[in-house]
């Protein structure tokens, strides 16, 4: 039997950090793809083919809930950043201070 995923029904993105509550009711937290290239562009082991973003400033975003969820639970930021319901779910973590660091 093919595993249920919670669906997200409300978005909300702050600083390039997601708050998504889902259908079973659980709110989570994921920073957003632009944000984790950036991070991730640190690491030695991560940061292959993301150090371009050290030529970019990090720029900060707040665009509170103008995320579009699709009737098949992707999630779309700005027309095209697109988020699966299985990146939203096995990405998104339970509390936002376990955002820090590199994942």
């Amino acid at each position: 039997m093919a595993e249920t995923l919670p669906r997200a029904v409300k978005v909300w993105m702050g600083a390039n950090i997601l708050q998504i509550e889902f259908d079973n009711g659980q709110t989570r937290f994921m920073r957003t793809h632009f944000i984790d290239n950036y991070v991730s562009s640190w690491s030695p082991s991560k940061g292959k083919g993301k150090r371009i973003n050290f030529f970019v400033a990090p720029t900060w975003e707040w665009l509170g809930a103008n995320a579009r969820i699709e009737s098949d639970g992707k999630v779309t930021l700005f027309e095209k950043d697109t988020y699966t319901p299985e990146e939203l779910w096995y990405n998104s973590k339970s509390s936002i201070d376990q955002l820090s660091g590199i994942n």
